[in-house]
């Protein structure tokens, strides 16, 4: 959770997977939540239809929900923080870097985060 929301404040390209469609609108929702009062003022797409895949190829950060059947579709992407709801897994590319909190307040996040 510590990786997705850091990722969200420093404008990364975040990918959720999923085989409930559900579970991606909670997802990406509760991230959100996790921002306020700061707005994310990218793309947000709780759901994305398969005919617009192609938006996952954009240069721009976005959040994103995307159904696992699509999962091959977006195995190519290089620049994408991938989170598996269904495997519970975030997968964070090589090339991206995600700075977290500094070290009193990551403490104190870990602490609350905890507790929900």
């Amino acid at each position: 959770v510590l990786f997705l929301f850091c990722a969200a404040l420093t404008e990364h390209k975040i990918l959720f997977l999923s085989s409930s469609y559900q579970r991606l609108t909670d997802a990406c929702r509760a991230l959100l939540a996790l921002m306020f009062p700061l707005k994310y003022s990218f793309t947000y797409v709780p759901i994305l239809p398969a005919q617009l895949l192609e938006v996952l190829s954009t240069p721009t950060p976005f959040i994103i929900g995307v159904h696992s059947i699509f999962q091959s579709e977006t195995q190519e992407l290089l620049d994408v923080v991938i989170a598996d709801l269904d495997g519970g897994t975030v997968n964070v590319p090589e090339c991206v870097h995600i700075s977290l909190l500094p070290e009193p307040l990551l403490q104190q996040t870990r602490e609350a985060l905890s507790m929900v």
